[in-house]
């Protein structure tokens, strides 16, 4: 038998435990509001972390917007005939020098991964897919493009120099100079061989360059039959020269593509990397202002 005052003493215990329960039954499971303070202050370190990130990622898109203008200076350059490696030298050397600001970026957003998985795991974080070293790989392909960019251009001179060569002679027959028409035709044939050089030469290029040996040719053979006295080689050779000229015509536009296409292709591969880096840059900065806006 209980005593009446261990009645009294076991409905206290049970209604302290019953008060226990109660209380616990009511907190809520959400830490914001089980413990206010302490989750105010893990969404500020969130906030702080993605803060980090996002000026890291800015100091990378600076350096990276440098690279590129470069880079597209040094690939108009290129197309219009005018000296490219400069600017796309100096494009390989900003790029170079942002793998520093390439590997705090990707490590600041890593470290914000790793909180925001431990305070919200539901939030997506942004991550950076290159580090320092992949930057350096682009600037090498950019340092590179610059020897054959410049290639690209003595080549593209030399067809200019060519039309040059045929138009001076052609001028100089109409002068009844023979001779003089010969010398001019003879400045053609170091371009021309440095065009025949070119092993990967573009398709539409072979195909002037057929045409324009086509039209030298007819008109040595006019200025040298000049020379002989000879009527009928001139006129056969002058028959030749028209036949040759009316297929100039596409020729020439063939030319005009095959620069153009050829001056935007020399650094094409390292300026779409470049492209792809700083749209990564762009997106992940897009994407931390949502969590820091969510986190403040």
């Amino acid at each position: 038998m209980i005593g009446a005052g261990g009645r009294r003493r076991a409905v206290i215990g049970i209604g302290l435990v019953l008060a226990v329960g109660i209380g616990l039954g009511l907190r809520s499971a959400d830490p914001a509001q089980a413990d206010p303070p302490a989750e105010a202050s893990r969404q500020r370190q969130l906030a702080e972390a993605a803060q980090v990130a996002d000026v890291a990622l800015g100091s990378l898109g600076s350096r990276i917007a440098v690279a590129r203008e470069h880079a597209r200076l040094g690939t108009a350059l290129t197309a219009s005939g005018e000296a490219p490696a400069p600017e796309l030298i100096a494009a390989a050397e900003a790029l170079a020098a942002a793998s520093g600001e390439a590997d705090d970026a990707k490590r600041g957003l890593e470290l914000l991964g790793g909180l925001a998985a431990a305070i919200e795991p539901a939030e997506e974080i942004p991550t950076l897919s290159y580090g320092g070293r992949d930057l350096e790989q682009i600037a090498a392909q950019l340092e590179a493009s610059a020897a054959a960019a410049t290639l690209f251009v003595e080549r593209r001179h030399a067809t200019q120099e060519i039309v040059s060569a045929l138009s001076a002679a052609l001028a100089e027959l109409e002068q009844d100079e023979p001779s003089a028409a010969l010398t001019s035709l003879a400045e053609a044939d170091a371009p021309m061989a440095l065009l025949d050089a070119w092993e990967q030469r573009p398709p539409l290029l072979r195909y002037w360059m057929t045409i324009s040996a086509d039209l030298l040719e007819a008109a040595g053979d006019i200025a040298r039959a000049t020379l002989a006295n000879d009527p009928a080689a001139a006129k056969a050779a002058g028959e030749r020269y028209a036949k040759a000229a009316e297929a100039a015509r596409g020729a020439d536009n063939a030319l005009a593509l095959a620069l153009s296409e050829g001056g935007a292709a020399v650094s094409a591969t390292p300026v779409r990397r470049l492209a792809a880096v700083a749209d990564e840059v762009d997106d992940a900065r897009a994407a931390l202002r949502s969590v820091r806006l969510r986190a403040s």
